[in-house]
């Protein structure tokens, strides 16, 4: 039972992240292993925050993690759909995805990490060897995620970056949609 529990948790997880992945896989092809390694580490690094900050003060902020998770992705999908100035967009993003960029990229997919860190103990699976499964889903889905990306960008020519917004925006729109649910269902 634990390790199922252990598998759901891991791919349920890492379905937001490959999501991500191949968003960006549309519009940047470079420093998959550095983007990775960046998503692997937030993706790991915010269960121990989660887990660090406590139940009580958790369930709080946990539920507004994931909705403000979904309001971040959702601004992002409008940026890229609406005001992307598709000539030299993709030099920018590739100088631009570094640093603080890749960070706070990083960070918006992993806020359900950090709520997950929150109840992580009482769930019922191994603490360590979860958070370790997390990073290494997160690293492998990362970089499935960007080559998928990369590969479908050649078919899909200058419509890459619109359908990239389109992806994040539903995705966004589905954490925002799952959050509000689960904030009424208290």
């Amino acid at each position: 039972m634990v390790v199922l529990k252990m598998v759901t948790l891991i791919l349920s997880l890492g379905m937001d992240t490959l999501m991500m992945s191949i968003s960006l896989g549309f519009i940047k092809t470079t420093g998959k292993v550095r983007i990775a390694l960046t998503f692997a580490c937030a993706e790991a690094v915010m269960p121990l925050v989660g887990l660090l900050i406590g139940k009580g003060v958790g369930q709080l902020i946990g539920d507004w993690a994931s909705l403000i998770g979904g309001i971040v992705l959702l601004c992002v999908a409008i940026w890229l759909i609406f005001f992307e100035d598709e000539d030299d967009e993709e030099e920018k993003l590739e100088r631009n995805l570094v640093g603080w960029t890749l960070i706070i990229t990083a960070l918006s997919i992993s806020l359900d990490e950090l709520a997950v860190g929150f109840s992580i103990g009482l769930i019922g699976v191994p603490v360590v060897l979860t958070i370790i499964l997390v990073a290494l889903q997160a690293f492998l889905f990362t970089i499935i995620g960007l080559t998928f990306g990369s590969r479908l960008k050649r078919h899909l020519g200058e419509w890459a970056e619109k359908f990239a917004g389109i992806v994040i925006g539903l995705l966004g729109l589905w954490i925002l949609v799952d959050a509000i649910a689960h904030l009424l269902h208290r």
